[in-house]
């Protein structure tokens, strides 16, 4: 049976994505929409979904040739990232100022790169001369 848009709508993310597309390097919210399609489409666990995320992302930056922490970091970073909505979703019925507030830098962030460049990357690209 086929879910309807509204059904699948995740809290803040939107809708979730099958893989990540297009000729950018991810974004926090693309990050998070595809951890979603494998969490709860596919009912994989929270680690379950993260390592394949991972995978994904760490492909995706490889086609780019810029050096990346390891794929068990990545995942890591993002459960973290899972777990910060997680913290939000818990408080979504409270209208305070603070929590829009929260909200709105948690939906302003996920438009920023999920930046997984290992930290001494400018030092290990090697730059061909013609």
């Amino acid at each position: 049976m086929e879910s309807t848009r509204s059904k699948t709508e995740v809290w803040l993310i939107g809708q979730h994505i099958t893989e990540i597309k297009g000729a950018q390097l991810p974004s926090r919210g693309d990050v998070l929409r595809l951890f979603f399609h494998g969490h709860n489409e596919h009912k994989k666990t929270v680690n379950d979904s993260a390592s394949e995320v991972a995978a994904s992302v760490i492909s995706f930056w490889n086609k780019a040739r810029i050096p990346t922490i390891t794929e068990k970091s990545i995942g890591r970073k993002v459960v973290d990232l899972f777990l910060m909505w997680k913290g939000l979703k818990k408080n979504c019925t409270l209208t305070t100022d603070t929590q829009r507030k929260k909200e709105e830098t948690f939906c302003d962030e996920l438009e920023d790169l999920f930046d997984v460049a290992h930290p001494k990357a400018m030092q290990l690209l090697t730059i061909k001369e013609d």
